[in-house]
Formats: structure tokens, sequence, C-alpha cells
């Protein structure tokens, strides 16, 4: 499964240094706080309140996660190869919209494309509800469709609309205030499932539709999420636009600046052999693809496992995870403070092998303490590489994001089809065996992802 921000309010002054002054602050100072730096601002002054639609979405997340497997494996009795199935099955939905949504968001009101996606996802957890109420794994396995299908419509906007609203210098981090948000509704929407279900399963287990109820409650969460972002957000508001309309002589400066970079990129791109843009960009989008089979093919089973070698009761299970998913996200602003200063090849290089060998360790836990603490650093160590990653492609181009965002989701849940499929059939030979087929793919991602970023290098058009 691949899950994968905000920045308190702005001032209205309007003050921008010219760009010398603000390349020497970003690259010395050590002072960020809320999408500034040294009171510059980095971020437009809607952002905050754009992001506010993640904690709204964000609130049925850890429950969303925890039911795939539980519901499939205990509730309806399935094996091992229809939870892999039932978890692609969420990976066909996006894989259908994603390149639609790419194409539509650079032509389109992404405002509206989001919409759906919410309202979307919202429909979803109702017929998930319904299909455990009535154990129907088709049905259960049409809502997790549904949801890939729906949220496909979601996730690329919204990207395109965070990279347009933030500095490019500042990009990583302002996925990383994404990150946050998602950690921050995470986090609600764990505590009304842990009330809700913790106690409902405690004391009246046979009353199916209290026990999984909170999927109703975040049901309307996403309803709400979709129409005040609709209201609130100016699409049309990009961070250019939010520095040329401050009329000083230093704003002006900053505009002039940054449309001459602009056009150095542009002509240093085409006098780039057009033969290593196409090899690097194959190779970037295959590793993506990679990196979705690695994830998907050994986390849909990590609580297999868990049941398997450690702890039987939900709530225990619930908790295990729970840490690992928490501190991640909360961390992720922060995560994206680091990205921006890291070089993105020594990181990846870095971050991929402490990665495979976390996943060795945690397969040999001697207990479920181990397991989670293990699982947390992997999850640390997975968002930094993510928003390294994320925050180089948002550069790539600034007018074709949409389409750059959809080819990489398309890609991507292309290999979180094929991932459970072979995870499935690795858990009937071993339990093991699917993690580490993990461990072998997570350490090939390594050089792809040099590779191609070291070829994309040349013909990126917003440089830092």
């Amino acid at each position: 499964m691949t899950p994968p921000s905000t920045p308190k309010s702005l001032s209205e002054s309007g003050k921008i240094l010219d760009k010398p002054t603000v390349s020497k602050k970003i690259k010395s100072t050590k002072k960020l706080k809320d999408g500034k730096k040294d009171g510059e601002e980095l971020v437009t002054p809607d952002f905050q309140s754009m992001l506010q639609i993640i904690f709204w979405n964000s609130l049925g997340f850890f429950f969303f996660t925890f039911l795939i497997p539980y519901a499939t494996l205990e509730i309806m009795g399935s094996s091992g190869i229809e939870l892999g199935f039932t978890v692609s099955s969420l990976t066909v939905g996006g894989l259908i919209t994603a390149p639609i949504v790419g194409y539509l968001t650079d032509k389109i009101s992404k405002k509206k494309l989001i919409l759906f996606g919410s309202f979307g996802r919202g429909f979803s957890y109702i017929i998930m509800y319904f299909s455990i109420i009535f154990k129907s794994q088709l049905g259960f396995m049409f809502g997790i469709f549904f949801i890939g299908f729906s949220v496909g419509y979601f996730w690329t906007p919204l990207d395109a609309l965070i990279s347009q609203k933030s500095h490019k210098t500042f990009r990583a981090a302002a996925f990383g205030q994404r990150g946050g948000m998602i950690g921050k509704g995470n986090f609600v929407g764990s505590l009304i499932s842990f009330l809700i279900f913790g106690l409902s399963y405690q004391f009246i287990p046979n009353i199916a539709w209290i026990v999984y109820s909170p999927l109703l409650i975040f049901t309307f969460s996403n309803f709400y999420a979709g129409i005040t972002f609709f209201k609130n957000t100016d699409e049309n508001l990009t961070y250019d636009d939010y520095i040329a309309s401050s009329n000083n002589e230093k704003n002006s400066a900053i505009i002039n600046n940054l449309n001459e970079e602009n056009s150095k990129n542009e002509v240093n791109a085409k006098n780039n052999r057009p033969s290593k843009l196409y090899l690097g960009f194959l190779v970037f989008m295959l590793a993506f693809m990679l990196t979705s089979v690695n994830q998907s093919l050994s986390y849909p089973f990590l609580q297999g496992y868990l049941i398997e070698n450690f702890v039987q009761h939900p709530i225990l299970i619930m908790l295990v995870y729970f840490p690992s998913e928490m501190i991640s996200q909360l961390l992720a602003p922060k995560l994206g403070v680091l990205a921006d200063k890291l070089n993105p090849r020594i990181t990846i290089f870095i971050t991929g092998s402490l990665g495979a060998s976390i996943t060795w360790f945690l397969i040999n836990s001697p207990n479920v303490w181990v397991f989670g603490i293990l699982l947390i650093f992997d999850m640390l160590f997975a968002w930094l590489g993510m928003l390294i990653l994320q925050n180089f492609l948002s550069r790539f181009s600034k007018t074709h994001r949409g389409k750059i965002f959809g080819v990489r989701q398309w890609v991507s849940l292309l290999g979180g089809i094929i991932g459970p499929i072979i995870g499935g059939y690795a858990w009937v030979i071993s339990h093991k065996m699917p993690f580490i087929i993990s461990i072998f793919v997570e350490l090939a991602l390594i050089p792809l992802f040099i590779i191609a970023l070291y070829a994309l290098k040349p013909f990126v058009a917003e440089k830092v």
C-alpha cells in the first residue's frame, strides 16, 4: 500500500527580499518556522487554509489501513492470496484514473478534481462499512477499489497546488508540511478509532454496526473537507504571482531573475541530448514502480506476521502500528526541512541501505517491542526518501506538473498491483518470504534512483 503540512498564518506585509538575499538566507540560516525563514515568506498566504483539507481527509487513514488485512483475514476468513488481490484492487482503481487526472490537472480546475476525490473517498467508506456488516468480501473489495479510483482525483492536483504555492527551495519542506497534516489528522482519527472500536469490541463485539461505526464518522469528515476546500482555496494564486503582486523594486527584481533563470534552464535543457532525458525519465519511473512493488509486497503482511509471532488481540495490534504511523507523519515537516538541505543521491543511498537492513532485523525481532521500534525507524527513512524524490519531481517542470505527477502515480499504482500478488504467493511459501524479497528489491532501487537523478539533473526547470 502506498499511503504517501500546515504553516501558521503568514503576515500580510508582503515583505520579500531580493534574490541574492533570499539565496543567502536559505543556505545559511537555521531558523525556519511556519513557512518563513527569518521573516522571508516561502509559501502563499492561503497555504494553511489549503492544507486543512488533508487533516479532515486523513482522519480515517489509520483505521482504513488497519481494516484491510484485519477484515479480510479475520472477519471474512479469506486467504493470504485473497488479501493480495484485495490490496491490489485499491491500486487498480487508481491505475484507471491516474493518467486521466494527470492530464486534467494541467487543463481544468484542480479544486473540482479534489472535491470529487474527497467525496469519492467518503462514499467508499460507506461501501466498506456495509460490506463488513454483511461479511461480503466482494463488496469490501469493491469499496477498496472505489477508494483507489476516487483518490486518484485527489493527490495529483493537490500536489500540483502545493508545488505552485511554495518556493522551490522550500519544496520538500512544503510536502513535509503535507505529511505533518496527515499525521495530525491521523492522530485524531486514531483516537476516535481507539475509543469507539476498542470499547465496543471489548464490551459489545457482536454489535458490528457500532464496532465499525468510525467509518461513518470518517465519511462525513471527507464530505466536510471537500466542501470547505472548494470554498476557501484560490487555485489561481501561485507563489510567483504572490511575489509579483507586491509593487516594489525588490519584488520586480526577483521576478526578472526568476524569468531569466527559467529561460536559461529551458535553453540548457534543449542543448542537452533528448536521449538522456528519455532514458533518465524511464529509469526514474521504473524505480518508482519498483518502490511501490517493494512497499506493497511486504507491508500488507506485516499484520499477519505480527499476529502469528507476537500478539493476536486487535487493540494490541493497533498499538504496535500506531507509533510508527504517527511519529513518522508528525515528524514529516522536520524531515522535509532536512530533505531540502541534503544531497539527493547520497541520501537515497543511505535511506535505501538502512531501510533494507531494518526489514531484515524486523522479521528477526526477539519481541513485539523491538518490532514496533524498528517499524518507526523504517517509516522515518521511507518518508525522508519520499520527500527527497517528491522535491525533485515538483521542480522538474512548472507547466507539466500535473502530467508528471500523474505518470508517477500511474507507474506507482502499477507496482502496487504487482506487489501484493507477489507477496500473497510468497506468503504461501513462507511467511518471511515477502520481506526477504522486499530487501533485495530495496537494494536494487538504490542504483536506479541515483542513475535517474544524475541523468535528469540538467533538465530540471527549477534548479536550486
